[in-house]
């Protein structure tokens, strides 16, 4: 990692830390003299789905169960649940009051502020609002349900709030006076902004990097900040606040597919990062199959109520944070230097998963610092991992720049002997010749190997890793050249775009090792058809394939288009004693290219010729036809 980036990691961080301190998770308002909330809650299943009149869940006082908790954990109720909080007035004047349930996920809650006087209960507010009404009655927009009332004289005051929810019933409770809430809102919306702000610009560094670079591990590493954006956001409220305008039903599934998707590209990332694939090939597969579990509880998590899918998601969640835990030390162990950014950057979020989990099963009480930490995970995580990645690539160019200076440093040395060789006696001549021709084989040897490296530098970058054969790259900086010639010396120019038949079936079927087998396999029969020089062979994406045959005439170009397709239908592949066959579908198109023909234009016509084939049943060539028939022409 470059000084640069270490001491804007230190800043970051320090950043952060000083701000996360100030926010209070208590109720500065409650040791005020004003007014005392008791300590805890009481709570009421409303088994009659509110038979009773608020006067009388009141008065039911052997029903209440009560709890020392300053947050409501109640898990998942089927019926509506009563909680009452007890608050004592000191103050003669009139106190304004807010109340504050940090969820956002209450589909109706109702509240309301009464007083019992010799047995009798006055309601004195009331209001009723929730995410499945779109909180049009709440009196305050806020993130959660937010209700605002007044304590006009002295006394002994109870506040019942109703809950009716599909999702969990956990959330903490805060009463406060405005003055103390929302000086304390703001120092919450300064924290998430810079979060979500990191968030945001990691994503982007990535993306630009993946952009640049095509390597997918920054393609995950995007991946998995968009989509604990996107789980955070359900969280803390942001989402349905500011993104979907409190839309229930986006609200309740967003944050199960969220923590899905977080997982399972967080451990595609891993994967790439800690190279497991030539480390471990046996781990990185057990990995690969472990994250499809998560894919395939996207669909449970659409469909089915919360409450009976995301007892399997926490489970799930655990189990990668343990099991991720547990391949980083490992690793780490065994050498791999990646591995120590990854444990350090994903420790504190791996802690911070698990105390969130801990909390929802209430095997700790849920608190707002929870929801710091687990923020404060995802993003110190990311910044250091990314980090991680930036010092990737500062470390490839700074061996590169390494080797440029030992070369140059090995040429001032053989100057120097030279002119030291001038300078000396006839008697010391010898030996001094021969020090400069040692030191000249070794000048030799660094830069015949540097020559080297920039070679399959260069022909990396326009080679295909997997088939071995030119890539898209490849193909735009040669194909117009070839056009050109053809034009200068009016010679006809064929273009095949070959397509593998229902690929798709084979990676679903066999799996993606078998389909890199395949595609090499097609790759292997096309390279024995491009023979010549000047033919333009390249894989151009996923199973398609660009055969350029210049100065090759109809009858020659359909000729070898034929050749090809029976060769990959009649040579079948045999992979761990199973026998694959495929088929190609082939597009062909062939003239005499003039002035207004570019290398966008044929592939056009060539991939419209392999859209007909496909039509006509694939494992067939078809020839491009507009107008007369190019062959008949």
């Amino acid at each position: 990692m470059s000084s640069r980036s270490f001491w804007g990691l230190v800043f970051s961080l320090v950043g952060i830390f000083i701000i996360f301190p100030c926010l209070s998770y208590g109720d500065s308002s409650r040791s005020a003299p004003l007014f005392r909330v008791a300590d805890g809650y009481s709570y009421w299943i409303d088994t009659r789905q509110n038979a009773d009149a608020i006067s009388r869940v009141a008065l039911q006082s052997r029903s209440w169960v009560h709890r020392p908790h300053a947050s409501v954990n109640l898990g998942y109720q089927q019926q509506p649940v009563w909680l009452r909080f007890d608050v004592k007035a000191f103050h003669p004047q009139n106190i304004q009051l807010l109340m504050e349930l940090g969820s956002s996920h209450l589909d109706q809650v109702e509240f309301y502020l009464t007083q019992i006087q010799d047995g009798a209960v006055s309601v004195l507010s009331s209001r009723v609002t929730g995410d499945q009404l779109g909180n049009s009655n709440a009196l305050l927009k806020h993130r959660f349900p937010l209700f605002a009332t007044n304590l006009r004289q002295p006394g002994d005051y109870q506040v019942f709030v109703r809950v009716s929810t599909t999702s969990s019933i956990i959330f903490p409770v805060d009463f406060k006076r405005p003055e103390a809430f929302f000086p304390e809102e703001a120092k919450i919306q300064v924290f998430y902004g810079l979060f979500f702000g990191m968030m945001f610009v990691l994503a982007f560094y990535n993306g630009m990097v993946w952009a640049f670079l095509r390597e997918r591990a920054y393609l995950y590493n995007m991946a998995f900040i968009v989509f604990a954006m996107l789980y955070q956001s359900t969280i803390n409220g942001f989402g349905s606040f500011y993104l979907w305008q409190n839309n229930a039903a986006i609200n309740q599934k967003a944050y199960m597919v969220g923590t899905l998707l977080t997982m399972y590209f967080a451990g595609r990332f891993a994967i790439r990062f800690l190279d497991l694939r030539s480390r471990l090939p046996r781990l990185e597969r057990f990995t690969f199959y472990f994250l499809q579990i998560f894919l395939f509880m996207l669909v449970p998590a659409l469909l089915l109520p919360e409450h009976r899918v995301v007892g399997i998601i926490y489970f799930l969640e655990t189990s990668v944070c343990f099991y991720a835990i547990a391949v980083l030390v490992h690793q780490c162990l065994t050498g791999n230097y990646w591995a120590r950014y990854l444990l350090a950057g994903w420790s504190i979020l791996i802690l911070g998963a698990l105390s969130f989990v801990a909390s929802r099963i209430a095997w700790i009480e849920y608190t707002p610092a929870i929801e710091y930490l687990h923020a404060a995970g995802f993003s110190f995580g990311n910044l250091l991992v990314t980090s991680a990645l930036a010092a990737r690539i500062q470390k490839e160019r700074i061996g590169k720049h390494l080797a440029l200076e030992k070369a140059l440093h090995l040429a001032q040395e053989v100057t120097q002997l030279t002119l030291e060789k001038e300078q000396m006696e006839a008697s010391a001549r010898e030996e001094l010749e021969r020090r400069v021709e040692q030191k000249t084989e070794t000048l030799n040897l660094m830069l015949r190997q540097l020559q080297s490296s920039n070679k399959k530098l260069e022909h990396a970058t326009i080679t295909d890793s997997l088939t071995g054969i030119g890539n898209r790259r490849f193909l735009d900086a040669s194909f117009q050249g070839v056009i050109d010639q053809c034009q200068l010396h009016r010679t006809s120019l064929g273009v095949l775009v070959i397509d593998a038949d229902y690929f798709k079936r084979v990676n679903d079927m066999h799996g993606h090792l078998v389909g890199d087998r395949c595609l090499q396999h097609i790759a292997s029969i096309l390279q024995r058809s491009a023979r010549r020089n000047l033919d333009l062979l390249v894989r151009y994406g996923g199973e398609e394939f660009i055969l350029v045959l210049p100065a090759t005439d109809s009858n020659g170009v359909l000729t070898i288009a034929e050749e090809i397709r029976q060769s990959i239908e009649s040579d079948s592949l045999s992979i761990q004693g199973k026998e694959i066959r495929l088929t190609v579908s082939v597009g062909v198109h062939v003239s005499v290219p003039d002035a207004t023909d570019d290398a966008e234009s044929l592939l056009l016509k060539a991939d419209e010729a392999l859209y007909t084939a496909k039509r006509k049943g694939r494992n067939r060539v078809e020839v491009y036809r507009h107008g007369l028939d190019p062959l008949k022409a």
